[in-house]
């Protein structure tokens, strides 16, 4: 027919084209706002500026520590237990069965959860030597562990007369291997361990360790566990003659140095002397300390880089800002009808604030840990109790570009809320109050609430700051006010995106549903 118009259909796939030009219209929006720049450039000035005013005052200084004792690889190590020992020289087992292990500490007769007894081989008697153990834990059930930093579980549950364990090490050339049994008879491999340079002759046997305990009321208190020990075999190159005991990191518990005779008692407030009975089969043996990597407490490193709070409260105003200015303006009704599928909008916004925020995140921290990295180093330590944190190293790489993640994720998580609120300070008042508060909450209030709040909140994502590497095995007790977060670094920053995510979901699904 004339005068009918045929219309044109384009090849490209629908959708693809319009939302390369809205992002890049809005890409383009951010920047010509002078002010929002200036907010990005102060959030990263303010990162980089407020963490080196922490880490002048912060440092962790010099001195000596003389109750830390140096592990392989160099690690600062606690390694304080009772000993019972002999010598073996080369091939070898030990098998025994431990019929109990309670505790006691201050008035209190509860095991601490990390007390530990059973059968260890260990490069002399020296703190800090290699050594591969197999143990039953009031809390923890049994674990192979060795040289500090490795841990490796076996049976569940605790030891009770009724439910003992069988524990037994097998050493070949440089390997041990650990073993559990439940009755004596049918045994399961736990793990093995190669302790390289290990020497012919080692000293192994029975031990008993038992960690401070810490109350919020009394601070730490010091703590002994008690274990009863039959069916003690010996296999292989053992030294005949008797068993000898003593203290092994004596120095640690206060009662001089090396490996102290068990008569040996510390000045007033220091834990117990062990002690060692043995009648006809049966070992008991009461001991204290504990054998595990060092944790410096406060996270020195952690605590300076909350200086990176200045910038992330800079960040969610200006995610708060970039879409709340548009409705106190009345401009997104003219953004909504250049772009009638809304969602889009929010989705260009986000990609756009979220890229901004993690590039001044990125140059901030970045800054910040070059120039105040040296100054929170082992530096004079004796041992170096806190790890060295730069660029070049995996830790220092995972909190800066941490930081910036966090900054990204916060940014359009208070976008998200200008969204649903369509007001700048009600965003920026929520995204304040669930970032910050919670740190504020949860540096007032006991261990178990401040671990809640930093699971579930947004300031979950802060454990990618964390300067000091937490062991499970380790008793540290992990506080906010020290810097000490519950999750791992990477797992905190894995809920922030969830309430990030759910935000950004919520924000789509109103702005479809109501008018502008």
């Amino acid at each position: 027919m004339i005068g009918e118009v045929t219309p044109v259909r384009s090849t490209r796939m629908a959708g693809h084209d319009g939302f390369a030009q809205l992002l890049r219209a809005e890409w383009v929006k951010f920047w010509t706002v002078r002010g929002w720049v200036v907010s990005l450039v102060l959030a990263a000035v303010l990162t980089a500026g407020v963490t080196l005013v922490l880490g002048n005052l912060g440092g962790p200084g010099n001195g000596s520590f003389p109750s830390v004792a140096t592990g392989p690889g160099g690690i600062a190590v606690n390694d304080s237990f009772y000993f019972v020992h002999r010598p073996l020289a080369g091939k070898g087992s030990i098998t025994v069965r431990v019929t109990s292990l309670t505790g006691q500490g201050e008035g209190s007769t509860v095991p601490q959860p990390w007390a530990k007894a059973g059968i260890i081989l260990k490069d002399g008697t020296r703190a800090g030597s290699a050594y591969a153990a197999v143990m039953a834990t009031p809390g923890h059930g049994v674990r192979m562990q060795y040289d500090f930093t490795k841990d490796t579980a076996g049976l569940p549950g605790a030891v009770t007369s009724s439910s003992p364990r069988w524990l037994r090490l097998v050493r070949s050339g440089d390997t041990v291997t650990g073993y559990d049994s439940a009755d004596g008879s049918h045994w399961s491999t736990i793990g093995s361990a190669t302790l390289t340079g290990l020497p012919s002759s080692v000293q192994a046997g029975l031990f008993v360790a038992s960690p401070q305990a810490y109350q919020s009321s009394n601070g730490y208190m010091n703590t002994q566990a008690n274990a009863s020990f039959d069916h003690l075999s010996l296999q292989g190159g053992w030294s005949p003659g008797t068993w000898s005991h003593c203290e092994v990191g004596a120095s640690e518990l206060g009662v001089g140095d090396g490996c102290a005779p068990a008569s040996s008692t510390g000045p007033p407030g220091s834990p117990p002397p062990g002690s060692e009975f043995e009648s006809g089969g049966t070992f008991t043996v009461s001991g204290t300390g504990d054998i595990s990597p060092y944790e410096p407490i406060p996270d020195i490193v952690g605590g300076v880089f909350k200086g990176s709070l200045a910038g992330l409260v800079a960040l969610i105003a200006l995610g708060a800002v970039f879409i709340g200015s548009e409705y106190r303006r009345g401009m997104i009704r003219t953004t909504f009808a250049g772009t009638p599928r809304r969602g889009r909008v929010i989705w260009a916004k986000a990609i756009v604030i979220g890229v901004a925020a993690f590039a001044a995140g990125l140059a901030g921290a970045a800054v910040a840990l070059m120039i105040a990295g040296p100054k929170l180093r082992s530096g004079g330590w004796t041992p170096p109790i806190y790890p060295l944190v730069s660029l070049g190293t995996g830790t220092g790489l995972r909190i800066v570009a941490g930081t910036a993640v966090v900054f990204a994720l916060a940014a359009v998580f208070a976008l998200a809320v200008g969204v649903m609120l369509r007001r700048g300070v009600g965003a920026i008042t929520a995204g304040v109050a669930l970032f910050v508060g919670p740190l504020l909450v949860a540096a007032a209030v006991g261990q178990a609430a401040a671990a809640f709040l930093l699971r579930v909140t947004p300031a979950a994502g802060f454990a990618v700051q964390q300067g000091v590497q937490r062991y499970p095995q380790s008793s540290a007790v992990c506080l906010a006010s020290h810097g000490c977060y519950p999750l791992a670094p990477w797992n905190g920053v894995a809920v922030l995106a969830i309430w990030t995510v759910a935000a950004l979901a919520a924000s789509v699904y109103v702005v479809r549903r109501r008018d502008a």
